[in-house]
């Protein structure tokens, strides 16, 4: 096993948010707290499904993180893309509020690119 990086520490620990932050947004989506399907430009039950999917998604990165699989950082990346432009969608115009989960989205993008250029 190679050493890991502090890059590769924090990439698991942003990844770990993601998830988390995908499965909580669902469930709220789902039992609709906070009254959250009424702040979202579009059907809350597409941004449930795909946010499902997302977090099962950036669980399998996690998951190649760990066994060092080499295809990790290109969906890790994807992943990342994905949930920027589904900020912009999510909220249904391209002058957004700044969500953490787009400042994570933003930082794990340029983790990525940094360990695939190293």
């Amino acid at each position: 096993m190679k050493e890991w990086t502090r890059t590769y520490y924090l990439i698991a620990l942003l990844t770990l948010e993601k998830i988390t932050q995908h499965v909580v947004v669902t469930i709220c989506f789902l039992f609709d707290f906070g009254r959250i399907r009424a702040t979202v430009a579009i059907d809350y039950r597409y941004l449930m499904v795909a946010g499902g999917i997302v977090a099962a998604l950036f669980f399998i990165a996690l998951w190649g993180l760990l066994t060092e699989k080499t295809w990790l950082i290109f969906l890790m990346a994807g992943l990342a893309v994905f949930d920027i432009v589904g900020e912009f969608i999510a909220q249904g115009t391209i002058f957004i509020t700044l969500m953490v989960s787009f400042v994570v989205a933003i930082v794990l993008l340029v983790l990525c690119y940094r360990t695939r250029k190293s």
